[in-house]
């Protein structure tokens, strides 16, 4: 079938959403979702840079990210690569693994950034629903934020899916992991979609 990558995680997680692997083992589906979420790296920065965990949340819809140091708005962009939320924790990891499979994307990336630096973050999201001739498939974004990071700081940027679907772009200092809190940004208003 054509779109088998897409039909097959989302009917194996709702088949087995009843049975959430946080019910039956929280511990082993908490470090499931910290192995495949960035939170085991964060506090490994080098000096002089600062680390940037890139996922998305919300859905299990994949999304691109990319990042540019360059002076302008919306040039010199620099493709980081695709993530998707594969379900950790929800359901079991070899469900999960799949999921990640079929859809040929990573559950996060990581960017070593220059600190003192403003860096521009680009964030656009693809989604398909439903089968045969209901068949449908659209693009979220470009949502862009401009920031600067600290030096020897770590940051989560999280591309957000919404309903309909809507979408934005998250950074959190996360250099104390168990306690992120939101960074200021700049949005970057009309960036194109990244090519193909």
């Amino acid at each position: 079938m054509k779109h088998s990558g897409i039909l097959f995680p989302a009917i194996a997680v709702a088949m087995l959403s009843a049975c959430a692997y946080r019910d039956i083992n929280p511990e082993a589906a908490l470090a499931d979702i910290r192995a495949n979420n960035g939170y085991n790296e964060l506090p490994d920065v080098e000096p002089g840079t600062a680390k940037l965990i890139l996922r998305s949340a919300g859905s299990g819809y994949p999304a691109h990210f990319s990042v540019s140091t360059s002076a302008q708005a919306c040039q010199g962009f620099t493709s980081l690569g695709h993530v998707a939320d594969a379900g950790r924790g929800i359901v079991y990891p070899w469900i999960a693994n799949a999921v990640q499979r079929g859809r040929r994307t990573e559950p996060y990336l990581v960017h070593e950034a220059k600190s003192g630096e403003p860096i521009q973050v680009r964030g656009y999201g693809s989604w398909a629903d439903g089968t045969g001739s209901g068949y449908r498939t659209g693009n979220c974004g470009p949502v862009t934020a401009k920031f600067t990071p600290r030096d020897g700081h770590a940051y989560i940027v999280e591309f957000v899916w919404g309903s309909k679907p809507a979408c934005s772009l998250n950074v959190m200092d996360a250099t104390d992991r168990d306690a992120p809190v939101p960074v200021p940004t700049q949005a970057v208003l009309d960036c194109p979609a990244p090519s193909r």
